[in-house]
């Protein structure tokens, strides 16, 4: 790897000056890995994450989503002049588009998604509707295409307002966009390295929370990535969590930290005219950055590291996970 972490101050300080070759490696930061790391299983490489990936396409002014409560979506109709900013401001959790967001080294995105009642297609949500899925998902298969060494990972975490007919859309949907990128299921990850799939053209892991993910070979089901929400607003809590859940991850599967603060109702009444990323996320940042170095992915260590507003510092958050890898030398 290319860069060394030094410490806060230091890498913000030289990621201003040589930002487009930073960031050129992080856009091809598996293709770069040491052989040795490479032959490792996934699940013992340290990936950052976006959380909310595609919460950048949602608009101020879109209809309140089916995954909030329905006094939520009573104000959202009815009041929605002074409703909808409010949920917008708490809503967003990324900035970037999706090829920015994987060009700055994010290769495991957090997806939520629902249907609306006046048509067919399938939406992101997060307090709010976002775009139709379709563009964004195929603008990941697009780049995959030019980025023929690097994976992603795609975890469907959420289904508001979904019938079968609706997975059943979805799934089509995925298979149609992905194609033979898709790397099938599998209960035991020890082959499963950056190499292995490499070789078998293999790009993109759907996991899909939901039984209906049983019917396919290619859909990861829940057990086999496990996801602990810490959902809480205080930062020596969120730290707790993570420490106390990593240590107790399972070793034979995927694990996701997320290093996340999560509002709720009560917190944003107190804070009306706040937004995530100016009352609760710096606060959170320089917390998870520090517990993150503090880390080491390996055998039962770091694997997958998800956070809010991954590209403020200059993609710092992107950075600092992507680098821990390097400690599995030590390990070795």
């Amino acid at each position: 790897m290319e860069y060394e972490m030094k410490d806060t101050d230091n890498v913000l300080h030289r990621s201003k000056r040589n930002n487009i070759i930073l960031n050129k490696e992080l856009e091809y930061w598996m293709t770069q890995l040491p052989e040795t790391l490479k032959n490792l299983p996934i699940i013992h490489l340290a990936i950052p994450g976006s959380h909310n990936t595609m919460t950048y396409t949602i608009k101020r002014h879109n209809d309140v989503g089916p995954d909030e409560p329905k006094y939520i979506r009573a104000l959202g109709r009815y009041c929605s002049f002074v409703s909808k900013p409010i949920i917008f401001n708490w809503s967003i959790t990324q900035h970037e588009n999706i090829k920015d967001q994987l060009n700055s080294g994010i290769r495991y995105l957090d997806l939520r998604v629902a249907t609306k009642p006046t048509d067919a297609n399938i939406y992101f949500v997060h307090g709010l509707y976002g775009s139709k899925i379709y563009q964004p998902l195929q603008e990941i298969a697009e780049w995959l295409s030019f980025h023929n060494n690097e994976i992603v990972i795609l975890d469907f975490q959420h289904f508001y307002s979904f019938s079968e007919m609706d997975h059943s859309h979805l799934v089509e949907t995925i298979f149609r966009i992905f194609q033979t990128k898709l790397c099938p299921v599998a209960s035991i990850f020890d082959h499963i390295t950056l190499n292995w799939l490499n070789l078998e053209k293999y790009q993109v892991i759907v996991i899909y929370r939901n039984v209906f993910a049983q019917n396919y070979s290619n859909l990861w089901p829940s057990c086999l990535w496990r996801t602990p929400w810490p959902n809480t607003v205080r930062v020596n809590e969120l730290i707790d969590f993570l420490d106390i859940k990593l240590k107790a991850r399972p070793l034979q599967i995927g694990f996701i930290s997320q290093c996340l603060l999560t509002p709720d109702i009560s917190y944003i009444l107190k804070h009306l005219c706040g937004t995530l990323q100016r009352d609760l996320v710096p606060l959170c940042q320089k917390a998870i950055l520090l517990w993150i170095n503090h880390k080491r992915p390996g055998r039962g260590g770091l694997n997958i590291i998800i956070a809010d507003f991954i590209s403020d510092n200059n993609f710092l958050f992107c950075k600092t996970v992507i680098d821990s890898n390097k400690k599995i030398f030590d390990l070795q």
